[in-house]
């Protein structure tokens, strides 16, 4: 019975995958790493576990060791708790956080921008297995941005199969770059 709810919870793109934060979709597009692999342009970004890091660089304060969370999570990735306080949907549940987006550019009808949205998490959600157990492996986590770029809709098929090209490029740029996941 565990394994089936554990089957159930990688086959689902939930909330805590979703790259909702706005300091992380900031970290990713101003200091991620791009590629092109047509019909998508991806962006990635590799980051610390302490995700205080992230978001009090600036700050003049360190706490540290005060984490009394019941969270194991949590307790990980914000360690000065009780003084400062990460948001909720910055967490890492899982070790990706993705988002997805077409240009209204290319695609005016709202419509037609959501269609290729649900295409796209679709097919993520279906292969983002391999990807998952690569980053744990590394001991990763990672800030991901899927975006869109054709002109023409593709089928799903079409859009599953460049969705695998596409994590199987990113995990070899990964395991490529020197010291990403330490």
């Amino acid at each position: 019975m565990a394994q089936h709810a554990k089957k159930l919870e990688l086959n689902s793109f939930s909330k805590e995958e979703r790259l909702c934060n706005f300091t992380l979709k900031k970290l990713l597009f101003e200091q991620g790493n791009q590629f092109h692999e047509y019909p998508f342009r991806v962006f990635w970004k590799i980051i610390d576990q302490n995700l205080e890091k992230v978001f009090f660089t600036g700050s003049p304060y360190h706490f540290s060791g005060l984490a009394e969370l019941q969270n194991p999570i949590q307790r990980l990735q914000n360690p000065s708790y009780p003084q400062r306080k990460i948001p909720g949907n910055a967490y890492f549940h899982q070790p990706a956080k993705c988002l997805t987006g077409v240009p209204a550019k290319q695609h005016k009808s709202a419509v037609k921008r959501n269609r290729i949205k649900r295409l796209v998490k679709e097919a993520y959600r279906n292969n983002k297995q391999e990807f998952y157990t690569f980053l744990n492996e590394q001991n990763c986590f990672c800030l991901l941005g899927i975006i869109y770029t054709a002109q023409p809709i593709l089928s799903y098929p079409d859009m599953e199969a460049k969705i695998i090209v596409s994590l199987q490029k990113l995990v070899q740029k990964i395991s490529q770059q020197p010291g990403s996941c330490d």
